[in-house]
């Protein structure tokens, strides 16, 4: 072999090699922290608050993490958030590698890279979350990324909106364990918190449990898109925000309250 050909090789290898370095080292990035942020809104008229009734939660879903492990019955009985969703329902992992996403569609795993917010935020999602520590990730990789705003932005308006949210059902709720509630009645209460019309963005969610029937699960609150909430001036205001989301249906019509 001549010396040319030699030399040729040398630099094909050693070219080859930093490749291969190059790609182990982004693996290793990625499994560290997200490199997904959102910086554009994806094609989205609307989103929804979605926020469960713990009790249900740990009937209906036996497996999930913070139900095993205590915390979300030490949480008490509270409405608890579940996520912030740009609609339609499809707008989902805007920018995330499928690799990435098929990780984040397991809520039940923790092969998930962590999301970039601050102490004091994470702080507040784990008393308002089953497990923000696998739910954080999950939910921004499925639906914060087609927010438009930024992790910090996207989770503190949820916050905010969640504890607004609460004001109101869990007193409702709190103590009527055993009773039934219809969706017009949660309706009302909204109504009377935040003005009229306000109800119709309220979605009662239901399901079966066995022995207890059809209980109450979830409420869904329709709002506007979240890069058009976060651009306001001033505190998240709930009622401002429902008056500018589309009525929505619901599901359920009644249900049990556990």
């Amino acid at each position: 072999m001549r010396r040319g050909d030699v030399a040729v090789m040398s630099i094909s290898t050693a070219l080859a090699a930093i490749v291969v370095a190059a790609v182990v080292y982004s693996v290793g990035v990625l499994d560290r922290t997200s490199p997904v942020t959102s910086s554009a809104a994806a094609d989205t008229d609307s989103s929804v608050l979605v926020v469960t009734w713990g009790p249900s939660l740990c009937r209906v879903e036996k497996s999930n993490l913070g139900c095993a492990s205590g915390h979300v019955g030490e949480l008490g009985r509270m409405w608890i958030l579940h996520g912030l969703w740009p609609q339609p329902r499809d707008n989902e992992f805007c920018g995330v590698p499928e690799e990435l996403a098929s990780r984040a569609r397991n809520t039940h795993g923790t092969d998930i890279p962590t999301v970039e917010i601050s102490d004091s935020l994470n702080t507040d999602l784990q008393s308002l979350m089953s497990d923000s520590r696998v739910l954080v990730p999950h939910e921004w990789y499925t639906h914060g990324t087609c927010s438009g705003v930024t992790p910090e932005a996207y989770f503190g308006a949820a916050v905010a909106l969640t504890d607004q949210a609460r004001a109101v059902l869990d007193p409702l709720f709190s103590d009527a364990e055993g009773e039934r509630f219809t969706q017009n009645a949660v309706r009302e209460r909204f109504d009377d918190a935040f003005g009229p019309s306000a109800g119709e963005r309220v979605g009662l969610t239901c399901r079966n449990v066995t022995g207890e029937g059809r209980v109450i699960y979830e409420i869904q609150l329709s709002l506007p898109p979240v890069a058009a909430m976060r651009a306001a001036d001033g505190p998240l205001s709930l009622g401002d925000q429902l008056a500018k989301g589309p009525p929505i249906p619901g599901t359920c019509h009644s249900g049990h309250v556990l």
